[in-house]
């Protein structure tokens, strides 16, 4: 019978040394999940969408995106929960209504799409489309864009495939409720609501495919609870930002999104 031979004094301390390394990596993957989260749901308190373009990066890189959209699926609808009741008493509910009717069936579709392909591409050209309209909307000849109340059923359409497939569906919608013209508390409001009406076909779809693990499940209410905080937070910054500086504020957050779907994906 072979007996093992003891591990040398240097084997012994490249063991810890990689032991130590591991333990610190875990620690600052989440350290940045916590301060991504924390920030994104803070923009997206003040600004009502925004939460997933910093948010969901992190969670990709630290949990892989099959887990990583269920996550943050789970903790957005906490967050947008806290901004409905906030924000409750702007809310347009014909807006709601119609972008809803659009977007739940398409929002299925979507999180089929999910758990079946690569979405990147897909990303890239959401990202292209939302540049282009919202250059359009800023030009000249398009200042004059009136936002009808039944083209919300479309928008909610390309935003419940959006949001099935990439989990952050807020930029997209948003150019066309600036365009609608609703002032910042009811824009938040309604934006929030028809949200997180249009996401719950999503948790559904998840669900029967195994997705909400418990660890998902426990991950995403951790984190939707900093959302709930951060709700508080950003409609403190939002009383702060004039009514008619938070359009301008609002465009160069969909500037941001718009490239980072391009060229990330």
């Amino acid at each position: 019978m072979w007996l093992k031979q003891p591990k040398s004094n240097a084997q012994i301390r490249e063991i810890w040394a990689f032991s130590d390394e591991r333990d610190l990596e875990e620690l600052l993957k989440i350290i940045a999940v916590v301060i991504a989260t924390t920030a994104g749901f803070t923009i997206a308190g003040a600004a009502g969408f925004g939460g997933g373009v910093v948010a969901i990066p992190v969670l990709v890189w630290v949990f892989g995106v099959r887990e990583a959209i269920p996550i943050f699926t789970i903790s957005q609808m906490l967050s947008v929960a806290t901004r409905v009741w906030l924000h409750r008493s702007g809310i347009n509910w014909s807006v709601v209504r119609n972008f809803t009717v659009g977007g739940m069936p398409f929002c299925v579709l979507g999180s089929l799409v999910f758990v079946s392909i690569n979405t990147e591409v897909l990303a890239r050209i959401l990202g292209g489309m939302m540049l282009l309209i919202l250059v359009y909307t800023r030009l000249p000849i398009g200042r004059n864009f009136n936002m009808r109340l039944w083209g919300f059923v479309p928008v909610g359409s390309v935003t419940g495939f959006a949001s099935g497939f990439m989990g952050f569906p807020g930029p997209f919608a948003v150019v066309f409720y600036l365009a609608y013209g609703l002032a910042a508390s009811s824009f938040i409001g309604t934006l929030s609501l028809g949200m997180a009406l249009i996401q719950l076909p999503k948790l559904v779809v998840f669900g029967a495919n195994g997705l909400l693990t418990p660890p998902v499940l426990l991950l995403g209410l951790g984190l939707g609870i900093i959302g709930i905080g951060t709700a508080y937070l950003g409609k403190i910054i939002l009383r702060l930002v004039p009514e008619k500086v938070f359009p301008w504020i609002i465009t160069a957050m969909l500037l941001i999104s718009g490239v980072t779907l391009l060229v990330h994906g």
